[in-house]
């Protein structure tokens, strides 16, 4: 008798199935967790941060700095960066841009260096995870606690900033820690080496750790790692970025009257401790303590050797005259986040003796990182998403307006934009950031060598965004060496059709 082919059909849809419940269970319930979760935080951040770009809603700075940098090292040009008026290595030492050279040579731009960025960043979440579960012996209990990295609202902010070279350093300075704790020498030696070739203060950090290992009883191999981390930072700040910039560590006039040189500021707070702490307890600096502490229940205040990895840079972060700094939404925090979720972990493995105090000091820190990231994050689970951070709902109305303002200007030509403007069109040796280069507006050090107006052949601006001065800078432009070829929505398009006026 033969078997009805509707029989035959039920039996193979139920192999099928009993094959996929089978391939299923041979899963990893850990990995898949902690694969979904990254992947959704990485999914979510790339195209939040791709629609801000295309919107026109990511800057000059520091995202074309970046882009143009690259862009001209790929086609083996000087890096010279005209949006910041300055060599790109002049600016600061971020070697890992190189790796990034071959996708340029494919027509990479913006759009990879955020993919680069949000996957590296994500990666930061298994790296915790692997240091959690060497500490606690388990392994749910670290994918619980990796998400709170993920929550942090200043970790999904550096997304929102888009790209900088310090958060690609946080996920391989978290593995190198990893790396350490579990002696793994080579694997440590490879992130170490990919976190210093972020920025060159990673250096410091990196020295911190290189004690933390002496003192752990690797004496050896820590003292290597100080002395590389210290020489690399020396060699770095004295003299790789003078070389580039031919002015010096300008960074140093940053600290007011604690000094002018890594040393003096050193020797200021030791022999003016009173007028540190006293910066130190200012409202802006106990707002910025709050603001990245809270998320994280305060626990890596337990570990304070471990939380010793990021207070250089949390130092120059509180002593610095410059406000940004002490923002916790941008990129120079990222170290210091790192250390104080290194920190958290080595907290919950020092006071979680027990099960029950382990899973109670978790909880807690899943609980107020969601709390903080829900009040203070950017994500679609805070209540600040729909706040302006990114371009949700319906297109701007001007946005045809701008598309087809950047797409008039010839390929290498030599452009003035306003801030907005600036990204879409960076792969070009000369870009700057109206009114440069007529006014040295950010552009070096103080201003000099400024490059000669008469070089710029394009402007694209738009009149809303510009002040009083530029407006009347424009005016003198048009009608003497510019004519408009663009005017719509106070969104302008012109074309240089005369020289310059020669002094005298």
């Amino acid at each position: 008798m033969v078997e009805p082919a509707s029989a035959r059909e039920a039996d193979l849809d139920r192999v099928d199935l009993d094959k996929v419940v089978d391939w299923v269970k041979r899963r990893d319930p850990v990995r898949w967790t902690l694969g979904a979760m990254v992947g959704v935080w990485s999914v979510t951040f790339i195209v939040l941060g791709s629609l801000r770009h295309v919107r026109f809603g990511t800057f000059g700075f520091d995202l074309g700095i970046y882009d143009q940098g690259t862009w001209l090292l790929s086609r083996f040009q000087d890096p010279f960066v005209t949006v910041r008026g300055l060599e790109l290595f002049g600016h600061h030492l971020n070697l890992i841009l190189l790796l990034f050279v071959p996708f340029y040579w494919l027509g990479a731009g913006p759009i990879f260096l955020l993919i680069a960025q949000v996957a590296s960043q994500a990666s930061g979440a298994v790296a915790v995870y692997l240091l959690a579960r060497d500490r606690f012996g388990a392994r749910w209990p670290a994918v619980a606690l990796s998400t709170t990295l993920l929550l942090h609202p200043t970790y999904q902010f550096l997304t929102w900033e888009f790209f900088h070279p310090d958060a690609l350093a946080i996920a391989p300075l978290l593995f190198a820690y990893w790396a350490a704790r579990a002696r793994r020498w080579g694997w440590f030696a490879v992130a170490a080496v990919l976190a210093a070739a972020c920025k060159e203060d990673v250096a410091l950090a990196l020295a911190v750790l290189g004690i933390l290992i002496a003192v752990r009883g690797n004496r050896r191999i820590g003292a290597i790692v100080v002395a590389a981390a210290t020489g690399w930072f020396i060699c770095a700040t004295r003299l790789l970025i003078p070389h580039f910039n031919a002015i010096g560590p300008f960074y140093d006039s940053f600290f007011g009257d604690f000094g002018d040189s890594p040393t003096a500021v050193v020797g200021h707070v030791i022999t003016h401790p009173g007028q540190a702490v006293e910066v130190a307890t200012e409202p802006d600096r106990l707002s910025y303590y709050r603001m990245l502490f809270t998320p994280l229940a305060y626990l890596p205040l337990v570990a304070i050797p471990t939380l010793f990895i990021g207070i250089p840079m949390l130092a120059v972060n509180v002593l610095s005259t410059f406000p940004y700094q002490r923002d916790f939404k941008y990129h120079w925090t990222s170290l210091v986040l790192a250390a104080m979720m290194l920190a958290t972990v080595e907290a919950i493995a020092y006071l979680g003796r027990t099960v029950t105090a382990r899973a109670f000091l978790i909880g807690l820190v899943v609980a107020t990182s969601l709390a903080s990231t829900v009040a203070w994050g950017p994500s679609p689970l805070s209540t600040k998403y729909r706040s302006g951070y990114w371009p949700l709902g319906a297109e701007d109305s001007r946005l045809a307006t701008k598309r087809a303002a950047a797409a008039m200007v010839p390929a290498g030509a030599a452009t003035s934009a306003v801030y907005l403007f600036v990204p879409q069109l960076t792969h070009r040796a000369k870009i700057y950031e109206f009114p440069v280069p007529w006014k040295p507006v950010n552009w070096g050090v103080k201003g000099e060598h400024l490059d000669d107006p008469a070089g710029v052949k394009w402007l694209v601006l738009d009149r809303l965004l510009l002040s009083a001065d530029d407006k009347a800078l424009l005016d003198r432009l048009i009608g003497i060496e510019f004519t408009i070829r663009f005017d719509r929505n106070d969104v302008v398009v012109a074309e240089r059709v005369r020289p310059a006026p020669q002094p005298g």
